[in-house]
Formats: C-alpha cells, sequence, structure tokens
C-alpha cells in the first residue's frame, strides 16, 4: 500500500513540475511517444535556448563528465502526412542549419571579418515549404552567431531560371553565384557587399543538406563598342562584379 502511495505520488510530482521532461511521456506508450519531436543539444546550449529548465553548466563537474539534454516538443504533422526525405531534413534541421552558419561564419571570418555585410540565404528544394523552414533556420543560425541577416529573398530572370533547371544543381549553384554578381544581388542598395549563404539538397535520392558561399570577387573589365559619330569609333570600358563561389559541406 505505502508503495502505490508513494508511486503516485511520484507521478503527481513528475507531471507538475516537469511537464516538459521527455522522460515523463514514457509511460503513456510508444505511440503517444513518437508524436515527440526530439533534439539532443549540449547542456551549454540548451540552457541558452531554455534557461528556466536546464541549468548553466558547472565548471568542476564538466571536466569529469559530459552532460547533454535531451529537449522534446510536440510534434505538429503526425507521422506519415510527410514525405519521408521532408521528415529527415526536418528532424535535424536546426543541428544542420547551425553547422551551415557556423562554416559559414568562419568563412567570413565571423561577425568582424563580415563587417557590415549583410548575409542573405537562397535555398533550393523543391518542396516550397521545407524550403522557407531550411532558410528561416539558417537564418537565425546566423543571426544568433552575430551575423546582420536580410530575409530578403534574391531572384534571377526567367532565361537565368530556366539554364539553371537544365543541369545539375552541383554545377548550377556556381554558375547562378556568377549570375547573382552579374545582377548586382551581391550589393545592397548603399553599394556594400553581400554575402549569401546558398543551401540545397544535390540529389534525389538524399536527405542531405549541402551549402555554398557566394561572395562578390575582383572587378572584372568589359570592353565594348560606344555610340559612334559619322567620323569616328571608339570603345568604352565598364566593370563588373564577378562571383566568388565557395563548397561549405
Amino acid at each position: 500500500m505505502e508503495a502505490a502511495i508513494l508511486f503516485w505520488l511520484s507521478v503527481l510530482f513528475l507531471s507538475s513540475d516537469h511537464a516538459n521532461d521527455p522522460v515523463t511521456e514514457a509511460w503513456r506508450g510508444r505511440s503517444h511517444t513518437r508524436d515527440l519531436d526530439c533534439q539532443r543539444l549540449s547542456q551549454a546550449e540548451a540552457h541558452r535556448q531554455h534557461p528556466g529548465e536546464v541549468p548553466p553548466t558547472n565548471m568542476r563537474s564538466s571536466t569529469i563528465m559530459e552532460l547533454d539534454a535531451l529537449v522534446c516538443a510536440r510534434r505538429v504533422v503526425p507521422w506519415g502526412e510527410r514525405n519521408p526525405r521532408d521528415e529527415l531534413i526536418l528532424t535535424h534541421l536546426t543541428s544542420e542549419t547551425t553547422s551551415i552558419a557556423g562554416i559559414a561564419s568562419g568563412m567570413m571570418g565571423g561577425p568582424a571579418g563580415a563587417g557590415a555585410r549583410k548575409v542573405v540565404v537562397d535555398v533550393h528544394y523543391p518542396q516550397p515549404q521545407v524550403a522557407q523552414k531550411i532558410a528561416t533556420a539558417t537564418r537565425l543560425a546566423l543571426s544568433d552567431l552575430g551575423h546582420t541577416v536580410s530575409g530578403s529573398v534574391p531572384l534571377l530572370a526567367a532565361g537565368d531560371v530556366a539554364i539553371l533547371t537544365s543541369v545539375p544543381l552541383q554545377q548550377s549553384l556556381p554558375i547562378a553565384c556568377q549570375r547573382y554578381a552579374a545582377e548586382g544581388t551581391l550589393k545592397d542598395v548603399d553599394g556594400r557587399d553581400v554575402a549569401m549563404v546558398m543551401v540545397a539538397v544535390l540529389r534525389d535520392n538524399e536527405s542531405q543538406l549541402h551549402a555554398g558561399l557566394c561572395e562578390a570577387g575582383l572587378p572584372v573589365l568589359a570592353t565594348g563598342p560606344s555610340a559612334a559619330t559619322s567620323t569616328t569609333s571608339t570603345t568604352s570600358t565598364t566593370s563588373t562584379t564577378s562571383g566568388r563561389f565557395t563548397w561549405l559541406r
């Protein structure tokens, strides 16, 4: 009898004070547990995201063992209603975009190295709703690192899009970077450089997010005929900026 009382008291304690703890959900059964989206984070990152529920790291204990946290939230869409590849990408979206943002930030020299440059995110994924989620998560990850992120969506001319969609993404992303540079997308309204993080799934049978960094390269001089008079012919020289594309992962 005493054991039963202690059991129900423990259940009431867990359900009231630890309602967000995934361990307390396990006793409800497998089908209930499957409806949780869980992600394992370091204790420091979990404390940053959920300071009221996860304590800060302790320097003394962290030298003895490495602790982590399992952060769970109730799924919005039940299992089986999404495309399997969409499901895999969204399951690991935070860790994937955090990794991409970290590599991109390092390539740009961090927020200090990027200076006043804005960062734009361009996502290539066949499902528009998932592409929007990838873009938003990547922007948030870059913003968390201290970068100035623009919410604008880069656009190319219809002719460029038709050409780029006819070649594999491994080739089209570097080409698109060149076209963005030629169209002036890598400059903001004040003439400052803009860096672009381009995210894509390169093959139909994979769920790995790949990414590249598109930056303004060296000026390119283009020489062509100018308006000619009836007696003379002259040439004019204009300067455009090339695009420099670097694969991140």
